[in-house]
This record gives structure tokens, sequence and C-alpha cells, in this order.
């Protein structure tokens, strides 16, 4: 099962139509006409409107990204957004574990947009970081988009978006590196919760695993996050733009990054 789990499941999509004109366009007309929960209610969550606590404090904004331009909707208010994310993918019936979700994505062929919180990033309170709360809410709001904006990348170019850790990998890498302008294997690894430190959400990709292929899995999780950092203080990472780094994270696999640097 664990050779099939690490098996590369990315493979670059062809003559992809890279044209985001026609549902920015849409966006942009609702963005002049209604308010951010106007626009939720009345064109995403129609069929099952929110009740919003803090309405005022939803923003909705056109991001300009290495994905390409891409709606953004903004919670200040943690259990708005939990609300939002019920009512959008579970028809009323709250998951398990929501509190610990702070993001997700939509990708379809009408609608497609970002969602974010503003929720501590992996549950990792800033003291970890040695960061004010408002210094570490900021960071994890970088690393929350662009880690959305990661998934929404390979989704759209190699057509896949799943939780998996090499998904994860790459997604924490790029959201990490934006944020601090560095990358920590250790920073990965405690939100991962390998480290030992903290719960974080490796137990969120390895369900179809059992203990014994776990244990392995996050030991080569650990070795990929070392190598990515090392490769990050190379010459020829310094020189690649996101989209190559993505691409190339992407087509090397689990395996490859394994045996990186």
């Amino acid at each position: 099962m664990l050779n099939s789990y690490i098996a590369n499941k990315f493979v670059k999509r062809e003559n992809i139509n890279n044209d985001d004109e026609n549902f920015i366009m849409t966006w942009q007309n609702w963005l002049k006409n209604f308010n951010p929960s106007e626009i939720i209610n009345n064109f995403i969550c129609s069929r099952m409107p929110v009740n919003f606590i803090d309405e005022k404090n939803i923003i909705i904004e056109i991001y300009s990204s290495f994905a390409g331009r891409i709606p953004v909707i903004i919670f200040e208010n943690a259990q708005d957004f939990e609300n939002f994310i019920t009512n959008l993918f579970y028809k009323g019936a709250r998951p398990e574990n929501l509190s610990q979700m702070g993001a997700s994505f939509i990708y379809g062929q009408k609608q497609r947009f970002l969602t974010l919180s503003k929720k501590f990033y992996s549950s990792t309170e800033p003291d970890y970081l040695n960061l004010s709360p408002e210094e570490w809410r900021d960071k994890s709001m970088i690393i929350r988009r662009e880690h959305e904006l990661t998934h929404y990348y390979t989704k759209k170019f190699y057509g896949s978006a799943s939780n998996n850790l090499h998904d994860e990998l790459i997604a924490d890498f790029t959201g990490i590196y934006a944020a601090f302008n560095s990358y920590s294997a250790k920073i990965f690894c405690h939100f991962m919760g390998i480290d030992g430190t903290h719960a974080g959400r490796f137990s969120l990709y390895t369900e179809e695993l059992n203990n014994t292929e776990i244990n392995e899995l996050a030991k080569i999780a650990v070795k990929c996050a070392n190598n990515l950092e090392n490769w990050t203080h190379t010459p020829e990472f310094v020189r690649m733009s996101t989209q190559e780094r993505i691409n190339f994270l992407c087509e090397l696999g689990i395996k490859g990054i394994c045996e990186l640097v």
C-alpha cells in the first residue's frame, strides 16, 4: 500500500485553457453590485444561506497569483468560516474536526475561488515561532493562501489535488517560503505533527495506511523536508520562479524529493 501511496499522481496536462476571464468577470460584476455576504448567500450558498455572525468582516478580492487570477473569500470570524464550509460542502451537517480546517478551494467549470479563515495555521501557537499573535495571524494567512493556491495550480495544470503527502509537501513548502522568505523543515514537521511536539495534520493524509506504513511515511516526510530546506540554498532554486519550483516538485514525486540535493 505504501508504494502505491507514494507513487507520483501528477501528470502535466497539455493545451490548458488558461483564460480565466469569464468567471473573473462574473465576480467583478458581483463585487460592483453586492456586499460579500450577499454574494455568498445569493450566488454561492443560495440553496442553504449562511447566518453570519460578523458579516461586516468578510472580505472578497480578486487575487493575482502564480496560478492566475482567482477570487478569494476571507473570513475574520472563524465560526462564519466554519458555517460557510458546512453549508457549502456538507448540506448543513457539520463534520468532525471542522475546527482544524482553515481554508479550502473550489475548482469547477463555472465556479472557482479560495476561501480562507484567520485561524492560526495548522493549530500552531505563535509562541512556537516566537511571534506575536498578530504577526503569526498575518503569516498564517500568507501560508494558507499560498498553500491553497498551490493545490489550485496543481489541479489546473496537473489535474490533481488530493490529501496526500506529496501534495502537502509542495503546498506547505510554497506557503512557508512565501511567508518567511525561507523554508524550515522543523516548522513543516511541527505543522504535520511528526516532531513529537504537536498533534499536527499528518493523520489527515494517512487514513488508508497501517501503523507500520504511517511510521515509515513519517520518516520519508522528515527526509523530504530536510532535502527541501537544503534545496532552497542552491543557485538552481534561486533562479526558479514559483511556478517552476512547483512544476519541478510535482514531477520529482516523493521518491525524487527523497533524493534531492
